[in-house]
């Protein structure tokens, strides 16, 4: 059977969820760890990890703060797509 290709909901997702595990194994944090200081419940933070849609603003930015996000992180979260290498040049350059 073919495999079947993710939507771009589904990719977006993909970047957001990569980018929490990453730096949480990078700064070893736990989930029970990173939703204390969100003030979720590990549950919660385990289901909006699951569908990183459901983070407002707000989150976001507080969940950057504590998992040291890069800015080429933020930027691929915000575009919901890795950035290419030429766009991180451009970033970099601005």
């Amino acid at each position: 059977m073919p495999k079947i290709t993710p939507n771009d909901k589904e990719k977006a997702r993909r970047v957001v969820r990569a980018c929490i595990s990453n730096n949480m194994e990078l700064y070893h944090l736990s989930e029970e760890d990173i939703a204390l200081k969100l003030g979720f419940t590990p549950r919660t933070f385990r289901n909006k990890r699951d569908s990183p849609e459901t983070f407002t603003a707000d989150e976001l930015w507080k969940l950057s703060q504590v998992l040291k996000f890069t800015p080429i992180q933020n930027a691929s979260i915000m575009a919901g797509r890795a950035l290419t290498s030429k766009e991180v040049k451009e970033f970099i350059l601005l």
